[in-house]
């Protein structure tokens, strides 16, 4: 869970954290809207920005969950959800591998 308040800006980063990069990032906007910017896996090449409102869902996955993305800039009092306005994202993201993709040195998992 992320706050940003009205003079906030994310700039163009890669989520990375996880240990593994095959499940997607989910991203919920809430509060007042916000100017997204998504770009490629690189830092080479167009970026496309669109405004996100409260409730929107965003999905990094597939060939686009390395992109670059960030926020330039938040729309003050577009949203009365909080009282003294501001923007929550609520980042869901897996950060371990599933138990059944870890396999012991035997090659079995042990798992019934």
């Amino acid at each position: 869970v992320n706050f940003y308040a009205a003079d906030a800006k994310m700039g163009l980063h890669q989520d990375r954290d996880e240990q593994d990069f095959d499940a997607p990032v989910v991203s919920v906007s809430l509060g007042d809207d916000c100017l997204f910017r998504v770009g490629q896996n690189t830092r080479e090449g167009g970026t496309k920005s669109f405004r996100l409102k409260s409730g929107d869902v965003v999905v990094l996955g597939g060939e686009g969950r390395l992109a670059f993305h960030g926020v330039d800039r938040i729309y003050p009092a577009t949203s009365a959800l909080l009282k003294n306005g501001g923007r929550i994202n609520l980042t869901l993201r897996r950060v371990t591998v599933p138990a059944e993709a870890v396999q012991p040195a035997g090659g079995r998992s042990g798992l019934t």
